[in-house]
């Protein structure tokens, strides 16, 4: 376990660091199933990984980076025994302001992270079990209110996949996340199928269009002030640059 890929936008002065640990989701079309790899990155690769690293080796990588935040992400940091000393390692050596990707099933509270984004994948029961195996979209709910509750920056990301995890799902999530905090941002993501990473597999959804993407963008802001979309079209502001 721990990290075994990282990349560095030297404009946002940013670093990823992607965990192999498991997740407690099996989510359909899981992008860090799919595709190990930043998939911001311009150049191409393979799909396979690098080994897992260190702690004192990822330390390595970084120090020669300009860089202020650190984002923690891949299948699910919360399940990496490296993720926290690792967290606390970058706070006390580079005063890092450090971003946890979760998909909140696991509640942290930590003085060494700064900023959550949970992505709450489902409210409806049957939708989120079918989606990523488990039984309670409560538990995610819950935690969601305790990190708001903890005063921590809060952010939160969702999935648009016509059929199955569509508009009407994404105006429940919309609407229970500004029965906490309307200015909370949220941002949907369309989904990407899973035959884009490997063409053995055939998926049965299909990406949202750009049109699809702005109807269900309209939806959320009925009910929350900062909503954002990334689709297909989006093109990236900013370069990333594989550090390992």
């Amino acid at each position: 376990m721990g990290a075994y890929h990282i990349t560095y936008s030297p404009e946002l002065k940013e670093v990823c660091l992607h965990f192999d640990a498991g997740c407690q989701f099996r989510c359909h079309g899981c992008i860090a199933r799919y595709h190990p790899r930043d998939c911001h990155l311009e150049e191409k690769h393979k799909q396979d990984e690098n080994k897992s690293l260190s702690i004192k080796e990822v330390v390595a990588y970084l120090e020669p980076l300009d860089f202020k935040k650190t984002i923690f992400l891949g299948r699910e940091p919360t399940m990496d025994p490296d993720f926290l000393p690792l967290a606390r390692t970058l706070k006390e050596k580079f005063s890092t302001h450090n971003i946890l990707l979760t998909n909140g099933y696991k509640y942290i509270t930590e003085k060494a992270i700064n900023e959550v984004c949970v992505g709450i994948k489902a409210i409806t029961k049957e939708i989120f079990r079918r989606f990523t195996g488990q039984d309670k979209p409560e538990k995610v709910l819950e935690n969601f209110k305790k990190h708001y509750n903890s005063c921590i920056v809060l952010r939160t990301e969702s999935i648009l996949i016509p059929g199955y995890i569509d508009k009407d799902e994404i105006e429940k999530i919309a609407g229970f996340i500004a029965s906490i905090d309307s200015a909370i941002p949220y941002r949907i993501d369309g989904y990407i199928p899973t035959g884009v990473y490997s063409s053995d597999k055939i998926d049965i959804f299909r990406r949202p269009t750009e049109d699809e993407m702005r109807k269900v963008k309209e939806a959320a802001q009925k009910y929350l002030k900062n909503v954002s979309i990334l689709h297909q079209g989006t093109q990236l502001k900013y370069k990333v640059n594989e550090i390992y």
